[in-house]
């Protein structure tokens, strides 16, 4: 995208300018796209970059079929349809939400692209493919007609054909040796994001899992990174202090510190999900984005970022703030260091 050969970037499902860290360079190269279009339905960090917002329709508004990728072992299809109707239905041809691929076929037309699709709308492509499935008269659904064909395989989720087994089984893949770990930075931690209430960060602008207390640490509403707790001991730091993380590619943030007995020695973890510059006012400017610490690593064997792979050092601020948690009256586990979790007596009892 630097050289400027993206003309049109589409989003969908993702909010990459958050996801992304800065050291992919890719939030540089998204002033290179001419044009930035997202799907997103909810206001989040790629849409306040695009050019324009073209809401999808929700999952249960909308048409699909699935081919399961781990197969049971014989033909199988499956057929989605709307459980509510879209609620901008009505509106017009030019109004409310639509499909990414409706959105596609429709742009295809007006420019005068032959996609040789038997169908305007994705429905109606849907349609023609269990029309196909028809006309070959075997499987889980028989009927007299295609409409019948049709009410048959939308009551049942789908169309399989239990007679027509894959002859050619999967392969089982040899392991072969695993190379040393490489890591970003000589920091003294491993930095470990970790997913909580509000998932990988789409779910930041709604208050009700903005409040929903971590599994764990039943902290809400903010960034903390649980750090081990003979080491916050070493190092003077209690739960609240505000702390650094510093990345040797220059990546900072803040998070309030949450001494953890589980947590390795030589580990930071942070919860993913705050940090946005956009979202609306539940989301925008709330917490830090871990996401922006991580290296340039990738995975060599399916080129994923390497989410573990980034060094940090950790530094205190000097300010203390009120870990928000659950009720805020959640005690702490008593920590027993000599492991004496039963006390044995001997001797007589009357």
């Amino acid at each position: 995208m630097n050289e400027g050969a993206v003309k049109v970037l589409l989003v969908k499902d993702a909010d990459v300018y958050y996801g992304l860290p800065d050291s992919s360079g890719f939030k540089n190269a998204l002033d290179q796209v001419p044009l930035i279009v997202s799907f997103s339905s909810i206001s989040d960090d790629t849409t306040s970059m695009a050019d324009m917002i073209l809401p999808q329709n929700n999952y249960l508004e909308d048409w699909g079929t699935d081919v399961p990728l781990a197969g049971p072992g014989y033909q199988t299809i499956g057929f989605q349809q709307p459980v509510v109707r879209p609620f901008f239905e009505g509106r017009g041809d030019n109004l409310g939400t639509k499909n990414l691929a409706d959105v596609l076929m429709t742009v295809s037309q007006v420019m005068g692209i032959e996609l040789g699709l038997n169908g305007d709308t994705l429905k109606e492509v849907i349609r023609d493919g269990a029309r196909q499935l028809y006309e070959l008269n075997r499987g889980s659904v028989s009927a007299p007609s295609f409409e019948a064909f049709w009410n048959g395989v939308l009551q049942r989720g789908g169309w399989w054909d239990t007679d027509f087994i894959y002859s050619e089984g999967g392969q089982v893949g040899q392991v072969g040796p695993i190379s040393k770990p490489s890591f970003e930075g000589n920091g003294e931690f491993h930095v470990i994001p970790f997913v909580s209430s509000i998932g990988d960060g789409r779910s930041a602008s709604l208050p009700w899992l903005q409040a929903k207390p971590d599994p764990i640490s039943t902290a809400t509403w903010q960034t903390w990174v649980e750090i081990n707790h003979h080491v916050a001991e070493e190092k003077g730091i209690k739960e609240g202090d505000v702390v650094y993380l510093r990345a040797s590619n220059g990546g900072v943030i803040s998070a309030l510190a949450m001494p953890n007995p589980a947590t390795a020695p030589d580990v930071l973890s942070v919860p993913i999900g705050q940090g946005h510059r956009d979202g609306g006012r539940y989301a925008a400017g709330r917490g830090s984005n871990v996401l922006s610490l991580l290296g340039a690593q990738y995975d060599e064997d399916t080129g994923s970022l390497a989410w573990a792979a980034t060094k940090v050092n950790l530094t205190t601020s000097g300010d203390w703030i009120r870990v928000p948690k659950f009720e805020n009256t959640v005690p702490e586990f008593p920590r027993d260091e000599h492991n004496h979790i039963i006390e044995l007596t001997t001797g007589d009892h009357e």
